[in-house]
């Protein structure tokens, strides 16, 4: 079904509304000034033919056209012309004189109404005139013609007015038509555009009201949903800060109690026992250590992960990258028994990557890999193109992630191992969505865990 605008479904209308009035009006009336004036002539040239029969003029016809301007022609009984007063008529005009003067319609017409005067519309060269025929004796037929040019004239000039007069009022009608329509259609296009935006998320802008009526209002009344809408936003961004706040700051705290606990408890124990050998005193500082370092690890990765920064894009090649990470993780995996299976595909194209941070998530995956096979195992990397994207799987064989679990795994600070910061997938996420991209995980309790990430081909 086609589409129509406001301002077609306004103007259109009485655009054909209108033309049809003007068509159907002027023909009517031209019509009844036809059949008016018709029938006026006809009587007024059939009074004529009395008056003349009356007066005894019949048989002066050069007389009757001097008296009343007309032309006279007398038919004998078999149609031939006995008398005429033009004698200027064409070779056809003579001819035929029989068939264009319609005397054998005339003649019928007599007979049948029972009428010695009947009256037709002829044209003789091209002039069109008003006959009246009158029978005569011996089966003669009179015919007066009277010329209709006045009539000719007044209908193309009546024709002429008609047609003037609807040009200018459909003209009229329009412009109008047009005017109004877009009155009422540019606020509305005006308010589409300007939900689209808002559909888009552009909340801060507001649209002109250009108009003071129901328009206006609408216009009004969703600037003002916009404005709450806004505010609503703000209000739950804020919220969800301070919750997202709460949350790192709990699970911070969670995360460093346990090793400023050890700390304090071997700081304390070295304070009150002054016989504590060198060695164990020696061992007890390396705890200490052990934990600041720790302490140290969990700070960086969240301020990592509070303040990412830029990407700095440059055209690599996926699998290189990939490459190095497993080669300074190969003894990693041989000390814990675990075979590295490498499904590269070899035609995959260089991409735009900020390389160390690639490198650094795909790291945390593969720690988290070799963290969930403590009893050795295998670990399968996988590099395909799907489309618009390259994408990298990796498989293990692990003890996998119970299903509540599965989708807390990016929550910052989540974490199901004893030694986690619980900051590794949510950097790895973000890492990747950063690039355009984004990350999945797959696992299942004994049949371990499918980690996929994708980046695009060319990143927005």
């Amino acid at each position: 079904m086609p589409r129509y605008s406001i301002q077609n479904k306004i103007v259109l209308p009485f655009l054909v509304l209108f033309m049809a009035v003007l068509i159907v009006v002027p023909l009517i009336t031209i019509a009844l000034f036809d059949r008016t004036y018709n029938r006026q002539f006809s009587r007024e040239t059939e009074g004529w033919l009395k008056v003349i029969k009356e007066t005894g003029y019949v048989e002066r016809p050069d007389q009757v056209q001097q008296a009343y301007g007309v032309e006279v022609m007398v038919f004998g009984a078999s149609n031939a012309l006995n008398f005429t007063s033009l004698d200027d008529l064409s070779d056809d005009g003579m001819v035929n004189l029989t068939t264009y003067m319609k005397l054998r319609e005339a003649r019928q017409k007599i007979t049948e109404s029972g009428d010695t005067l009947v009256s037709q519309n002829v044209v003789l060269d091209g002039i069109p005139y008003k006959v009246i025929y009158d029978s005569l004796a011996q089966g003669r037929l009179y015919c007066l013609l009277r010329p209709m040019d006045d009539i000719a004239v007044a209908r193309r000039r009546l024709t002429w007015l008609m047609s003037g007069i609807a040009v200018v009022v459909i003209s009229l009608v329009a412009l109008t038509s047009n005017l109004v329509g877009r009155n009422l259609s540019n606020p509305i296009k005006n308010l589409v555009q300007f939900t689209r935006q808002v559909a888009a998320g552009k909340l801060d802008g507001q649209c002109n009201v250009k108009s003071d009526d129901e328009i206006g209002d609408l216009t009004t009344a969703f600037n003002q949903m916009t404005r709450d809408l806004r505010d609503s936003r703000n209000e739950l961004i804020r919220a969800e800060r301070l919750a997202t706040a709460g949350r790192m700051a709990a699970s911070f705290a969670h995360e460093i109690r346990n090793p400023l606990s050890s700390m304090r408890m071997l700081t304390q124990m070295l304070i009150q026992r002054k016989d504590v050998p060198p060695s164990k005193r020696e061992q007890s500082m390396g705890y200490i250590l052990e934990e600041i370092g720790r302490i140290d690890v969990i700070v960086k990765g969240f301020m990592d992960f509070a303040r990412p920064t830029a990407l700095e894009l440059a055209s690599h090649d996926l699998n290189d990258a990939l490459e190095e990470v497993l080669n300074l993780m190969e003894a990693n995996l041989n000390h814990h028994q675990i075979t590295l299976v490498k499904k590269f595909d070899s035609e995959l194209s260089p991409i735009r990557v900020d390389r160390d941070k690639l490198k650094q998530g795909f790291m945390n995956i593969m720690l988290n890999a070799i963290e969930a096979m403590a009893e050795g195992g295998t670990v399968e990397v996988e590099t395909s193109r799907h489309e618009d994207r390259v994408q990298v799987d990796v498989l293990d064989t692990g003890f996998g992630i119970p299903a509540e679990d599965v989708e807390q795994l990016f929550e910052p600070f989540f974490t199901t191992k004893v030694q986690g910061s619980g900051l590794g997938l949510p950097n790895t996420k973000r890492i990747m969505e950063q690039h355009g991209g984004g990350v999945t995980i797959k696992s299942a309790e004994g049949e371990g865990t499918r980690v996929s990430f994708w980046l695009p081909l060319k990143p927005n």
